[in-house]
């Protein structure tokens, strides 16, 4: 456990306390059962959110906004129309995370209208899809390190993930769960013509 605690540092100047602090903080409350296009459908939203650049700490329940600008994602904390001197990017969303730990978006109505947009999301979610879509235990897959994310982004992945296993768990058992491919659960997604995105339970 050392070991792994020791691996969620960061070049931020955060010392041990300080990451079990923030690994407890980040502990997933709330967690509930969920259907298999609705767990999917979480999980890509928050994947989309954790992708994005940003340096702060997102806390429950507070709104953030995401953009798009020079073919990258940006959470931010200003919100569209505050924007003055500095050009924000192409706004794509109200983002808020949630006691669960996942995230949850409101875009804005005419997102598909913007081609950057549009391409970008199917873009991740083609390549969130490819990435699970295999024979390897789900649980295994979920992003409980991955050590490319920036600490805060690298934070909320792990605590994501913490809740996804829970939720597995809850509605399968520890051993059924363990036992789920990432091919089984995407096959789901056949049954249903809406993206990712646009599910709402």
């Amino acid at each position: 456990m050392a070991a792994e605690i020791q691996k969620l540092g960061n070049p931020q100047g955060k010392g041990i306390v300080g990451v079990v602090d923030d690994l407890r903080a980040y502990t997933p409350l709330q967690v509930q059962a969920k259907s298999s296009y609705q767990w999917l459908a979480d999980y890509f939203t928050s994947t989309l959110v954790l992708s994005a650049k940003y340096g702060f700490k997102p806390i429950t329940g507070k709104d953030y906004f995401l953009y798009f600008k020079n073919n990258e994602w940006k959470l931010s904390l200003i919100e569209p129309h505050a924007w003055t001197l500095h050009k924000s990017g192409i706004y794509f969303a109200k983002c808020i995370l949630h006691k669960d730990m996942s995230w949850s978006l409101e875009t804005k109505e005419d997102w598909q209208k913007s081609s950057l947009l549009a391409n970008a999301v199917r873009k991740l979610e083609s390549a969130f899809v490819e990435t699970i879509n295999n024979q390897t235990s789900l649980i295994e897959q979920l992003p409980f390190f991955v050590k490319q994310l920036s600490y805060y982004q690298r934070l909320g992945a792990n605590a994501l993930a913490r809740s996804l296993k829970q939720s597995l768990e809850f509605k399968l058992g520890k051993k059924e769960s363990l036992q789920l491919a990432g091919k089984s659960i995407i096959a789901d997604l056949a049954d249903s013509s809406t993206p990712l995105l646009e599910f709402t339970p």
